[in-house]
């Protein structure tokens, strides 16, 4: 198989080669017009999932119409480019290379098992240039749905068993005031850092960053920005009070003469949420208000389709109290959508899969992409429910994650964790009874080891990008783009070349 591959590019690459003497040998065309046509032309070639032609076509193209000026059609090539790299990133394995990978990582499984394993086309891939190419998480998302993985491997399992103890250790703690849903805070600071030699970036232009930040927001209080070195680049208040917390920066190239270095310094604190819901008394929900209808709505990757919408009616039955409607839909993904890694990088809007879509057609997904598939079930049944997040600190340092929130009128917003509930389903040595307690606790409660950047996924940026960055629905790490559009991904350099710590200062 990974020797036809080779053939079948070889081939294709031919065919480039000849189209392109065509295009430059058989018509007395400007330079605009053989932009457009290149485009065009690496237009058809995506749409066939001839990717690398198309990518080639696209990276010719680019130049011709900055050229000429055509930045609208440029940048549509410079995000065209961009989608079909992430594609080949994220999809780098042929079957051959997957089966090789699976052995390197389960040493233990046999070769008919691995077999079975590419055989039964669970694992994730894509077809492109006309091969399958696997995801390149596949391999490690196999422990998820085959627990005898998990239980296998010692340093997960204590990894694990520690954490769900620890919070079954505070869920088991007596509420102080049943009224007080905001309790025992924690203090954090967070340090941004990037240091970027001069010799990587551009020679000319804007370099435009957006820093993830906290807001405001309920359980999270007193955010403060303590330093920003130099503050030269920042061009408007940080938008800490705001549905997404960002800290916006400009560079003007011609001037960087050194290497650039920024710190970021920010506190915040956040509570443990211990919500005591009396079902009974909930209150009525104004459908005039602009809450009600922004948070019944589909939206972006929260896509309500006829088949989650029948999915929620399914699971909800005749029950129409939306707080006892909400747990059901918990109680169903926490039993039944297997935890998965995502190629979100080439989910909506870059495509048009949207991750609410995903789950529903593969029963499988991570922590954004669960509370996304809760929240567009919460809405189809007209309760109003949105995916808030950005970092959890479970392991006392940042690190992506999304959870999901529905809304009550006499309580406010209602946390939900189906992923971290799913913990519970790792240690093996867990009674059924503890996991009952943690599943119990991620359903209107939450632990104080989070950070909130952002209220809702696909919330745009402050200000707004001229072209799509490296992951629009979620700013869980610097997002950041060149003023003139390009094939490379700005956000590889960034990435290199940033880091961002925590520490806990109070308690």
């Amino acid at each position: 198989m990974k020797f036809k591959c080779k053939q079948f590019i070889a081939a294709m690459l031919l065919v480039i080669a000849l189209t392109l003497g065509s295009f430059t040998g058989c018509h007395d065309n400007s330079a605009n017009s053989q932009g457009e046509e290149l485009f065009e032309q690496a237009q058809s070639y995506e749409s066939q999932n001839n990717f690398n032609q198309a990518a080639e076509l696209y990276k010719l193209a680019l130049p011709l119409l900055l050229e000429d000026n055509r930045l609208e059609l440029a940048n549509k090539c410079s995000e065209a480019a961009e989608r079909l790299t992430l594609f080949r990133m994220i999809y780098p394995y042929t079957s051959e290379q997957m089966k090789t990978v699976l052995t390197e990582t389960y040493p233990q499984v046999s070769s008919v098992q691995i077999d079975d394993w590419i055989k039964s086309g669970d694992l994730e891939h894509y077809s492109w240039d006309g091969c399958d190419h696997y995801f390149e998480d596949a391999a490690s998302n196999l422990i998820y749905s085959n627990l005898e993985l998990m239980h296998a491997d010692a340093v997960k399992q204590k990894s694990y068993q520690d954490l769900v103890l620890n919070i079954i250790a505070s869920a088991e703690e007596e509420v102080t005031a049943d009224w007080q849903q905001y309790q025992k805070p924690v203090t954090y600071l967070g340090t941004h850092k990037v240091s970027i030699p001069r010799a990587e970036l551009p020679a000319t232009g804007i370099y435009h960053l957006w820093f993830p930040l906290p807001i405001n927001n309920g359980p999270q209080t007193q955010v403060v920005i303590e330093s920003i070195s130099p503050d030269i680049y920042v061009k408007q208040p940080p938008s800490i009070d705001q549905n997404i917390g960002l800290l916006y920066m400009e560079v003007p190239l011609e001037k960087l003469q050194e290497d650039l270095n920024i710190q970021v310094k920010f506190t915040f604190t956040h509570f443990e949420q211990r919500f005591t819901v009396d079902p009974d008394n909930i209150g009525e929900y104004d459908k005039q208000s602009l809450l009600y209808q922004k948070y019944t709505l589909s939206n972006g990757n929260t896509e309500i389709t006829p088949e989650i919408r029948e999915t929620a009616q399914n699971i909800a039955g005749d029950e129409k109290n939306p707080y006892i409607v909400a747990r059901k839909l918990y109680d169903y993904i926490v039993n039944n959508i297997d935890y998965a890694f995502m190629p979100h990088l080439v989910m909506w809007p870059r495509t048009s899969q949207t991750e609410s879509d995903y789950v529903q057609k593969n029963q499988r997904g991570d922590c954004g992409a669960q509370s996304m598939y809760f929240t567009a079930m919460c809405r189809s049944l007209g309760i109003p429910a949105r995916t808030t997040g950005g970092w959890q600190l479970f392991s006392g340092n940042f690190s992506g994650h999304f959870w999901a929130e529905f809304y009550l009128p006499y309580y406010g917003w209602i946390p939900v964790d189906t992923s971290a509930a799913q913990l519970c389903f790792y240690p093996k040595d867990l009674t059924a009874g503890q996991r009952q307690i943690f599943i119990d606790y991620y359903f209107a409660n939450q632990d104080s080891m989070r950070c909130v950047v952002q209220n809702d996924t696909d919330e745009p940026l402050i200000p707004p990008a001229e072209r799509m960055v490296l992951l629009p629905l979620a700013i869980q790490m610097p997002a950041v783009q060149y003023s003139s559009p390009t094939t490379d991904i700005p956000a590889e350099i960034l990435l290199k070349y940033w880091t961002m710590d925590c520490e806990q200062i109070r308690p």
